[in-house]
């Protein structure tokens, strides 16, 4: 059975039918779900930054400083915001001074080292994680719950936990050697093809 002919959802990317003729070596299934994965992150990401912008008038970034210092129960640093939220150290002094100015962290001297500070939220912050987080999570259950079983999903997290582990993994691997590239005919007179054959 040919894949346009599958029945049921399609995903939202395809490549052609001819793309391991013109990359040869590489695998269109692969491509495929390696595509897909994003595209599906990007779109539920998607979600929630529409609905704090929306709602709060927040970043993502701004939104993932309330939750990370919520989540502690007590005040942090700069620095371990950033680094959970892997952003520069840079970025997050722009992130605090916005939402300081909004009222919704305060940076409080460090008790044990004068040269440090600590960010906490407010109460007006502790308002609007209160109400976000839970509306998030909802509409969580709600979208994987109108797409997949409780079975399903439980294979989902095996199958993405492989995912993650070997994409950490080819962290440290460097690219492949060798991948080329076959232009169909008509292509001769296109842009130059540094990787091809």
């Amino acid at each position: 059975m040919s894949r346009s002919s599958t029945p049921g959802p399609q995903p939202l990317v395809r490549v052609g039918d001819d793309f391991e003729d013109e990359y040869p070596g590489a695998s269109a299934l692969a491509t495929e779900c390696y595509a897909n994965l994003v595209r599906a992150g990007d779109l539920l990401l998607g979600l929630h930054n529409r609905q704090t912008s929306d709602q709060y008038q927040l970043s993502p970034s701004g939104r993932g400083v309330l939750a990370v210092v919520d989540g502690a129960g007590q005040p942090l640093e700069p620095t371990v915001i950033a680094e959970r939220l892997m952003v520069t150290t840079g970025s997050m002094t722009s992130l605090l001074d916005n939402l300081e100015k909004r009222g919704l962290v305060r940076r409080l001297p460090h008790p044990e080292d004068r040269r440090k500070l600590l960010v906490d939220i407010t109460a007006d912050a502790r308002a609007i994680v209160d109400e976000l987080l839970p509306s998030m999570h909802a509409r969580e259950r709600d979208v994987i719950g109108a797409a997949l079983t409780a079975g399903e999903q439980r294979t989902l997290l095996r199958s993405l936990a492989k995912v993650q582990r070997a994409a950490a993994d080819a962290r440290s691997a460097p690219p492949p050697d060798g991948a080329g590239r076959r232009r169909g005919p008509g292509s001769e007179d296109g842009p130059p093809n540094p990787g091809g054959n």
